[in-house]
């Protein structure tokens, strides 16, 4: 009813971009696509976050393994570079939290979406 009303008072020989209903209906589109995207995103981030744990644990198991073995064979263990020294503590220091924040930014609230 209220879209007959509408289109009753909108001139004639208007184009689809200039339409309001059809852009309504588009807007309505864009809006389930833009949700719909937003929640592969958070399944996409969250299966990130488990692979990057799991990857700072078997890194972490290995490294103390290498040790183990170095010193059970009496080799002597070297000191990790500077810039190894670096690369591991990025790599195990680093926290989903703090490389989610940009993402979580740009989502929009809930009341935006519907």
């Amino acid at each position: 009813m209220l879209e007959f009303e509408m289109m009753k008072g909108l001139p004639d020989g208007l184009s689809q971009e200039e339409n309001p209903l059809v852009l309504v209906q588009q807007l309505t589109l864009v809006k389930s696509h833009y949700k719909a995207l937003c929640e592969q995103l958070e399944k996409i981030s969250i299966e990130r976050r488990e692979s990057m744990r799991s990857i700072r644990a078997t890194l972490a198991k290995t490294v103390k393994l290498v040790q183990e073995i170095q010193h059970h064979t009496g080799m002597e263990i070297s000191p990790l570079s500077e810039e190894e020294q670096l690369a591991m503590q990025h790599l195990m220091l680093q926290t989903p939290e703090v490389t989610e924040v940009p993402a979580k930014q740009n989502r929009p609230k809930e009341h935006e979406i519907h």
